[in-house]
């Protein structure tokens, strides 16, 4: 379809002046300041918002466009921005945007009636009805990015090409799937979210059988054990007679299936307590007394004068001198 001519746009500016100016001939001298205010901030948009399209920035003339009407409503303003929206190939927008100007401006001659009527029948010829499905109902749907309603949505015009659809919904994935739309031809489209799962689970093992496993302080039995937890983090503990607990947190995802093995350590041998004679004072203690008493014998040998007296048997026989 070819590009929409600029001529219409210049013609709807005067549109703008001539009832911003009456507009400002028929307010009350009270509102005059803040009424001139709006008509100034209307008319400074709608002069960019041509500038723009004219440049072919279609989507920097729409927001201009829109500023304008938002800051001064003005019937002439609503044909541009259904020009605009038809640039932009957004036909079910630019029809509605230029029904309403015919609907509003009861001073258009009838060939110009006629001539927009006709803009919007080319533009209906470029759509298809597409009715969307969602699994579950009331999902947020979006086509080429825009959202455009929420599920079910039946015969919605489509233009002729290749689109995306993508559907949001609480608690579900997002789904996205891509369309090809041949003007003038109904199409249905379905799709089925998938519910986000809460919970996960959990296989535990242990290296010792018959270790008891408890989550989040409950017991769940005897290794191997399955749970379902929901998601998030969960306490841990896997215990067996003789050997020492082990303790830890498991994070859960959903949807997720995890396996654990835990594996259980012997405690460390015990530490035998000290007795007396492994203190380092009883050994300085016991060798100050043995080299005592090895000094006081030494000295008692030293003092003695004759033979040791033992048993008689032992006494030595004194041979007289003659």
């Amino acid at each position: 379809m070819s590009r929409p001519r600029p001529v219409p746009l210049r013609l709807t500016l005067l549109v703008l002046l001539t009832s911003a100016q009456a507009a400002r001939a028929q307010a009350p001298p009270v509102a005059q300041p803040s009424l001139s205010q709006q008509i100034e901030d209307s008319r400074h948009h709608f002069e960019q918002g041509v500038a723009l399209y004219n440049d072919g920035d279609f989507s920097g003339a729409l927001a201009e466009f829109e500023g304008s009407y938002k800051a001064h409503p003005t019937v002439g303003v609503l044909y541009n921005i259904g020009l605009t929206l038809k640039a932009l190939r957004r036909y079910t927008d630019a029809m509605a945007k230029l029904s309403q100007y015919l609907a509003e401006d009861k001073k258009l001659s009838a060939e110009r009636f006629n001539e927009i009527q006709k803009l919007i029948t080319e533009m209906r010829a470029l759509l298809a009805d597409v009715t969307i499905y969602v699994v579950p109902d009331g999902a947020a749907v979006l086509v080429d990015g825009r959202t455009i309603g929420t599920s079910p949505l039946r015969a919605v015009g489509i233009p002729a090409g290749n689109h995306v659809i993508d559907v949001t919904a609480d608690g579900y994935r997002p789904a996205r799937k891509e369309i090809m739309v041949t003007a003038g031809v109904p199409m249905a489209v379905e799709l089925k979210l998938a519910v986000i799962p809460k919970t996960g689970k959990v296989r535990v093992a242990a290296s010792q059988p018959l270790a008891e496993v408890k989550i989040d302080d409950k017991p769940f039995g005897r290794a191997p054990v399955e749970a379902e937890l929901i998601i998030g983090g969960h306490r841990l503990e896997v215990t067996a007679l003789g050997y020492q607990p082990n303790r830890s947190e498991v994070v859960v995802a959903g949807g997720q299936s995890r396996d654990l093995f835990i594996t259980l350590e012997l405690p460390p041998p015990p530490t035998r307590r000290a007795r007396f004679y492994d203190k380092w004072w009883f050994w300085s203690i016991t060798g100050a007394l043995v080299v005592g008493g090895t000094v006081a014998t030494v000295v008692a040998l030293s003092g003695t004068e004759g033979p040791l007296k033992g048993p008689g048997w032992l006494d030595p026989v004194i041979q007289p001198v003659n």
